[in-house]
């Protein structure tokens, strides 16, 4: 299975996910609902940074929107199976982001439920289609209107929810 799930009802879920490209480093994800409807989304702008460095902060910008918004329930998904390995306990990662990491668990310990794991690129869509987008920004941006997502996002969170309405699981 490949297709997004929706999280369990009266939790939210993050997709998260980092990118390098041409030197080009970016990190973003999406919030949604138990219904599939999008609550954030971010992406930023992350130079001279690894790609390690780059998954982790994207993680911990997702942790640090979802305190702001209240959210207490949350599944974590993302495609940096060393990322969700390393936050897990299970892994290290290196000097370069433990300190990110130790972010995020502390921002975890704050949560009144979460589950954490890795998925494949594909059940990681939106997250991802937000990383090309950060390329582009020059600092972290955040959108609370889904209306305003950039269109690449969008399309693709129609077509989970299309998915999802057919009775499908997304």
């Amino acid at each position: 299975m490949t297709k997004w799930l929706a999280p369990k009802p009266h939790w939210y879920k993050l997709n998260f996910d980092g990118s390098a490209q041409n030197a080009r480093q970016a990190g973003g994800g999406i919030i949604c609902d138990h219904l599939g409807n999008t609550v954030a989304a971010y992406v930023g702008n992350l130079k001279n940074h690894t790609i390690i460095q780059v998954e982790g902060m994207a993680l911990l910008w997702g942790l640090k929107f979802a305190n702001s918004i209240g959210i207490k329930q949350l599944e974590i998904e993302g495609d940096s199976q060393i990322i969700l390995e390393t936050v897990s306990g299970r892994s290290t990662a290196g000097w370069k982001v433990d300190s990110i990491l130790r972010d995020v668990r502390i921002l975890m310990a704050n949560l009144d439920g979460f589950t954490i794991r890795h998925v494949f690129r594909e059940k990681n869509a939106a997250g991802h289609s937000m990383t090309a987008v950060g390329r582009l920004q020059n600092d972290l941006r955040c959108w609370r209107n889904p209306n305003l997502l950039p269109v690449t996002t969008k399309v693709i969170l129609e077509t989970e929810k299309k998915t999802k309405s057919n009775d499908e699981p997304i």
